[in-house]
């Protein structure tokens, strides 16, 4: 179950709380808020679909006219979709971690059944899984036989390449003086590969759809309390990396943010600063 959600520090000064609270008062920005964290919650996908205008304004406590909050939400671009279909704006792009939450216990569930029971088995038990997972595969072996076919193709209408003479035997090489072998003729040393460049820490780094993977396969959490860690010390030390993705998952690995062992509620790091839902 998701327990948090991603609010942008710039929601109260966005266009669209403004004109929020000029229609229904200050108010309206604190309900706008709890709709968010009530459907990170109990709609982590943003799809609030099957619910009416009025189930949504209850969820939120709104004790205005009946349907001025949903309809004002529609009006500024908060949600979209008609009555019954409402959708919150934009919510997988900027909540991807409360978005991805069902997918991430499906794929979790598939894996300890793998573990025990195999292949099969784990298909049968978690079929939401299965069926995204299967068509993931489909999709790579139909393009690699289209590849094939197509390579295959190309040969087949390729003209047969005309004899060619044999060429004269050239001289042996006189040995060197101090006794090396010279390289044989028209044979070339391959150029060493060329390092990825390192780069600073992008300004929009963040948790990605990769990160969150790896991070859900090993059981990591608290994702954003280790990108608060580490921004801080890349930024304290003037870190560069070629990967910046595999440079955050090896901090999360060796705990650079501490934080392994120590409760969230206990002694803990300071709150992880949230970043996300630009709206």
């Amino acid at each position: 179950m998701v327990t948090d959600a991603r609010i942008s520090t710039g929601l109260p000064g966005h266009p669209k709380t403004k004109k929020l609270i000029k229609r229904l008062g200050a108010g309206a920005a604190w309900h706008l808020v709890c709709l968010f964290l009530w459907t990170a919650e109990n709609r982590s996908d943003g799809d609030l679909s099957g619910m009416s205008d009025e189930d949504i304004e209850l969820c939120v406590n709104w004790s205005g006219e009946d349907g001025a909050f949903v309809n004002s939400l529609r009006d500024v671009g908060f949600v979209d979709g008609a009555e019954g279909e409402v959708g919150i704006h934009d919510w997988m792009e900027h909540n991807p971690w409360a978005a991805g939450a069902e997918m991430r216990s499906a794929k979790a569930r598939w894996n300890a059944a793998k573990r025990h029971h195999g292949f099969t088995e784990a298909d049968r038990l978690v079929p939401e899984y299965a069926a995204i997972r299967n068509a993931s595969n489909n999709a790579g072996s139909d393009a690699t036989s289209k590849s094939a076919a197509n390579e295959g193709h190309a040969s087949s209408n390729a003209p047969s390449p005309s004899p060619s003479p044999s060429p004269s035997p050239s001289p042996s090489p006189s040995p060197s003086i101090r006794g090396g072998t010279p390289a044989p003729s028209g044979v070339t040393t391959p150029p060493k590969p060329k390092r990825a460049t390192k780069v600073p820490m992008p300004a929009d780094f963040g948790v990605t759809a990769r990160i969150y993977d790896w991070a859900s396969e090993r059981g990591f959490d608290r994702l954003e309390d280790h990108m608060d860690a580490f921004r801080r010390k890349v930024q304290a030390n003037g870190y560069t990396y070629a990967d910046w993705e595999s440079a955050f998952m090896e901090a999360v690995r060796e705990d650079w943010a501490k934080l392994r062992g120590r409760s969230v509620t206990g002694v803990a790091p300071p709150p992880a600063r949230k970043r996300g839902l630009v709206l």
